[in-house]
């Protein structure tokens, strides 16, 4: 069960998404994801992902870490995935955590 600085927490991750940039034929799937901290302090965060399709199947999973993001900053990245297509794929971040960077 999720405790409240959990859920205060992941409200720092405020898009994570998929992005399909495949043409041609060619699969190129990223992952996109924006960070905002809201604390007061200097953050790392670690967040672990899966992709699953319509059936249920997990389709894809990683980890995922941002460091030293400073109080009130923006941090945008992305990352390439295996996935094969989007249809009926839905993201679901499975732990999220944000701690004080040294």
């Amino acid at each position: 069960m999720a405790t409240l600085k959990t859920l205060n927490e992941r409200k720092d991750l405020t898009s994570f998404r998929i992005d399909d940039r495949s043409e041609a034929g060619i699969n190129n799937i990223w992952i996109e994801r924006t960070i905002k901290n809201n604390s007061s302090e200097k953050s790392n965060y670690s967040w672990d992902w899966e992709a699953v399709d319509a059936s249920g199947t997990r389709v894809a999973h990683s980890t995922q870490f941002v460091t030293d993001v400073q109080p009130g900053q923006t941090s945008k990245g992305e990352m390439p995935t295996v996935l094969q297509s989007t249809d009926g794929v839905k993201l679901n971040v499975t732990s999220f955590q944000r701690t004080a960077a040294p």
